[in-house]
């Protein structure tokens, strides 16, 4: 790795202390979604845009206060991003902001359960595969399971919210594509220096080609994020969203099923998996999971099994996400340090 990219680590894990010093607000308001969603898209909302003067604030979805100005900003997104219409933007969303998905690609690797061999991609791509997971790596330490996904939410409802303020989608439309990142943000994070901490590592792998301005960029962001922090300020005076009832996150193929015991379920608790050869009677994955403190005689009572999706299981236990593709036979138990294999 440059010795660039390992300065702006090193600036990043100073940043983070400085984020544990900062004094937390104890009269931070509790959020209601509507306002949640909208400070998820803090560090992308501060930034300058065609069209819109000021600020875009996090109370209510804002709109060009005039046609002309409505104009051009419908006209930046159409340069910038190819975006006219709901289906523009949602291909921009995809195309431009998935680097949180690498990021879960190069975790299958980093705990032995890869999701594909590297001999599958062409010379061209595992070079590129390769040097992109070396990167990614070096945030592992300061973001760990959490990932990249906060700079993806950030700058997709970001953009979601410019288009809204240009007539491009409804309000409607609107929080109908965001929803989606809203619950993944509550699956990953639980507090907004989280949150800060994910979008600055993000920001760094997402403009990782434009290496003369790379520092540039992570230094404009930590400004950014050193004033939503401040006393007063978005992330500051307001708290974390906590729903009355959990929200889902889709975190994987809806499809795939596993088998988990209700004790599990109820505590939201995994701290036992193994992979086992797949049922025939049901899309089986052969995942299974338990809190590891059952009893022999719970888990062989047929009613104390329930069946699920994997992708619930990643909800509670985000962690396990990167393990899908691990071999049938192979087992862990949850540690410290994270999952340790039984052999």
């Amino acid at each position: 790795m440059t010795n660039q990219i390992t300065e702006m680590i090193e600036e990043i894990a100073a940043f983070q202390k400085e984020l544990e010093q900062m004094p937390k607000s104890k009269e931070a308001k509790p959020v209601d979604r509507t306002a949640f969603t909208l400070l998820l898209s803090g560090i992308s909302t501060c930034r300058k845009m065609p069209g819109i003067e000021g600020h875009m604030g996090y109370d209510v979805l804002y709109h060009c206060p005039t046609e002309e100005a409505a104009a051009k900003g419908r006209e930046f997104l159409q340069q910038m991003y190819e975006i006219r219409d709901r289906e523009s933007l949602e291909a921009a969303l995809l195309r431009e902001f998935s680097d949180c998905e690498q990021y879960e690609q190069f975790r299958t690797f980093w705990v032995g359960a890869p999701m594909f061999a590297l001999e599958e991609l062409r010379p061209e791509g595992r070079e590129w595969f390769l040097a992109s997971k070396e990167m990614a790596a070096c945030f592992a330490p300061l973001v760990g399971e959490r990932g990249l996904y906060a700079w993806d939410i950030n700058e997709k409802i970001g953009l979601c919210r410019k288009a809204a303020a240009f007539g491009v989608i409804t309000e409607e439309a609107f929080w109908e594509i965001t929803d989606p990142y809203v619950r993944m943000a509550q699956v990953f994070y639980h507090s907004w220096e989280e949150y800060a901490l994910s979008c600055l590592c993000g920001a760094v792998y997402f403009m990782r080609r434009e290496e003369e301005g790379l520092n540039d960029f992570l230094k404009l962001n930590i400004r950014l994020v050193r004033q939503l922090f401040e006393e007063g300020m978005a992330w500051q005076k307001n708290g974390w969203y906590h729903p009355e009832a959990r929200e889902w996150a889709a975190l994987f193929d809806m499809s795939q099923k596993c088998l988990v015991t209700k004790k599990a379920l109820e505590e939201e608790r995994v701290g036992y998996m193994y992979r086992q050869e797949p049922e025939t009677d049901f899309a089986d994955s052969g995942w299974r999971f338990l809190t590891g403190d059952e009893t022999e005689e719970y888990v062989n009572q047929p009613g104390n099994i329930v069946l699920c999706s994997f992708s619930d299981i990643c909800n509670i236990a985000p962690c396990v996400r990167a393990y899908f593709y691990a071999d049938y036979g192979r087992q862990y138990i949850r540690t410290k340090e994270g999952w340790e294999e039984i052999a």
